[in-house]
């Protein structure tokens, strides 16, 4: 796997900051994003905590201490 850091040109244009090794023209690349937020995961893991916690009443307090 190769990191490359990229601008960000437009929607659907990205300016890298290296080349890309080893592919030709017209190969297929994927990209992953990263969040620029340290911990977002953190913010997915509560939202669907509440979410899990709201499709109970509070007589199935059972799942309150997740």
């Amino acid at each position: 796997m190769q990191e490359i850091t990229a601008r960000i040109i437009d929607p659907t244009h990205l300016e890298l900051s290296q080349p890309l090794t080893g592919g030709a023209p017209g190969d297929v690349v994927q990209i992953s994003l990263t969040s620029p937020s340290v911990d977002d995961m953190t913010d997915w893991r509560e939202v669907g905590k509440k979410h899990l916690l709201d499709a109970y009443a509070d007589e199935d307090a059972i799942y309150d201490d997740l």
